[in-house]
C-alpha cells in the first residue's frame, strides 16, 4: 500500500513539473528561444572547438572564439547569397505590383459575379479591416523586428558562453545526481549530444536536397528567381506543417512577376513544390531526419502544435529536437520510461489483439480435445490382480 502511495506521489510530481515547464516556456519564450537555439548549435559545433583544443593545442579562449567566428561566417555567407537574390527580386517589384493588381482586379470581378458584392463594397471592407488591424500589425511587426535583432546578437553570445563554460555546466549536472547515478547522467548527456548532432546534420542534408530539387524544377518550367525560391522553400520547410503552406503562397506570388497568367504560374509552381514535398515526406524525412530522432508521427504532430501554441513559430521549429531530448531523459529514468516508449516509433512485435487471437485458438483446441470440461474424467479401471 505504501508503494502505491509513493508511485502516485511520483506521478503527481511529474505532471506538476511538466505543467511548470510549459508555463515557463509560454511566459518566457522570447528569453528561452535564443538560449535553446544557442545550446543546439553549441552541441553541433563542439567538435570544431575540440579539434582546435586537442589537435592544435589552442588555448581554450582562442579556440572558442575561432569556432564561434566560423559559425558566424557560414551564417553570413548564407545571408549574403539570399541578399544577392533579393537584390534582383526587388528590381522587378514594379512588374510584380502590376501583375498583382491585374490578378486582384480579376479576383474582384469573379467575386462580384459569383456573390454579388460590388468592387466598391469590397474596397470598403478591405479598408475598414485594414484600419482596425493596421496599428496592431505595425506594433507587432516592430516588436518582431526588434526581437529578431536582439536574438541575432544574443545567440552568438550564448553560443560563446556555452562553449567556454562547458565543463562548468557538465559539473553542475553531475552534482545534481548522487554519485551512484553519475554514470547514467553521462549516458544521458552523450545520447543528447548524438541525437542533436545527427538531427541537425539530417536537417542540413534535407535543406540541401529540397533546395536543389525545387530550384531545378522551377528552372525547368521557366520561373524566374528559381534559386531564390528554392532556398526560400527549403528554409520555410523547417517549420513543420505550416512552413510549406507559406512557401507555396510566396512562391506563387513571386512567380507572377514574370508570368501574369495565373493558371500557368500557380499550377506550375504548385506541381513542382508538391512533387518535392512527396519526395521529402516519403523518402527524406523518414530516412534522413526521422531515423535520427526516433519519434512517431503522432507525437511529433502534437508536439509541433503545442510548441506553436506556447511559443509561436520558434516553438514549432524547436519542438522536434526538444521532444527528442525529453525522450532521451524519459528512456533513462525508470519511472518515466513508459512516456519515452509512447513518444518513440518502436512498434511492439505482437499486438494485444494478436495475443488475444492466439489465446482464443488455444481455447478452441482445448475444447475440441475436452468438449465437457466440467464433467469429471472417468477413473481408469484397476487392472485385475494376477495370482
Amino acid at each position: 500500500m505504501e508503494n502505491v502511495h509513493v508511485n502516485y506521489q511520483k506521478r503527481i510530481f511529474t505532471i506538476l513539473l511538466l505543467v511548470v515547464i510549459a508555463a515557463i516556456i509560454y511566459l518566457g519564450n522570447d528569453i528561452l528561444f535564443p538560449i535553446i537555439l544557442a545550446f543546439i548549435f553549441g552541441v553541433l559545433i563542439r567538435p570544431i572547438d575540440a579539434f582546435f583544443q586537442h589537435k592544435w593545442h589552442f588555448p581554450k579562449l582562442l579556440s572558442v572564439i575561432i569556432t564561434v567566428a566560423i559559425a558566424i561566417i557560414i551564417f553570413a555567407a548564407i545571408l549574403l547569397l539570399l541578399g544577392f537574390q533579393l537584390k534582383d527580386f526587388f528590381s522587378d517589384l514594379p512588374t510584380l505590383e502590376k501583375n498583382m493588381m491585374k490578378v486582384i482586379h480579376d479576383l474582384g470581378d469573379w467575386i462580384n459575379k459569383t456573390f454579388g458584392v460590388t468592387n466598391f463594397q469590397q474596397e470598403k471592407i478591405v479598408k475598414e479591416n485594414f484600419m482596425k488591424g493596421g496599428k496592431f500589425l505595425s506594433m507587432k511587426n516592430f516588436g518582431s523586428f526588434t526581437g529578431a535583432l536582439v536574438n541575432f546578437i544574443l545567440v552568438p553570445l550564448y553560443l560563446f558562453l556555452f562553449l567556454f563554460y562547458r565543463e562548468l555546466l557538465l559539473g553542475f549536472l553531475n552534482k545534481l545526481v548522487p554519485p551512484k547515478s553519475s554514470e547514467r547522467m553521462q549516458i544521458i548527456v552523450n545520447d543528447i549530444k548524438v541525437i542533436i548532432r545527427m538531427y541537425i546534420l539530417g536537417l542540413l542534408l534535407e535543406i540541401a536536397i529540397v533546395a536543389t530539387l525545387t530550384t531545378l524544377g522551377l528552372w525547368l518550367i521557366g520561373v524566374k528567381y528559381a534559386l531564390f525560391l528554392g532556398l526560400l522553400v527549403s528554409l520555410l520547410n523547417l517549420i513543420p506543417y505550416v512552413g510549406i503552406l507559406v512557401a507555396n503562397f510566396l512562391s506563387c506570388l513571386i512567380s507572377l512577376s514574370n508570368n501574369p497568367s495565373l493558371e500557368q504560374s500557380v499550377l506550375g509552381v504548385i506541381a513542382v513544390i508538391g512533387a518535392v514535398q512527396l519526395i521529402d515526406n516519403n523518402i527524406l524525412l523518414p530516412r534522413v531526419v526521422g531515423s535520427k530522432v526516433r519519434i512517431n508521427a503522432l507525437a511529433s504532430i502534437i508536439c509541433v502544435i503545442v510548441g506553436g501554441s506556447l511559443a509561436g513559430v520558434p516553438g514549432m521549429f524547436l519542438a522536434i529536437p526538444i521532444t527528442a531530448i525529453i525522450k532521451v531523459v524519459f528512456d533513462a529514468v525508470p519511472n518515466l520510461e513508459p512516456y519515452g516508449y509512447l513518444l518513440g516509433d518502436e512498434m511492439p512485435k505482437a499486438l494485444f489483439w494478436t495475443k488475444k487471437k492466439e489465446v482464443a485458438k488455444q481455447i478452441v483446441k482445448e475444447q475440441i480435445r475436452n468438449p465437457h470440461p466440467d464433467k469429471p474424467k472417468a477413473k481408469p479401471k484397476p487392472k485385475p490382480k494376477t495370482e
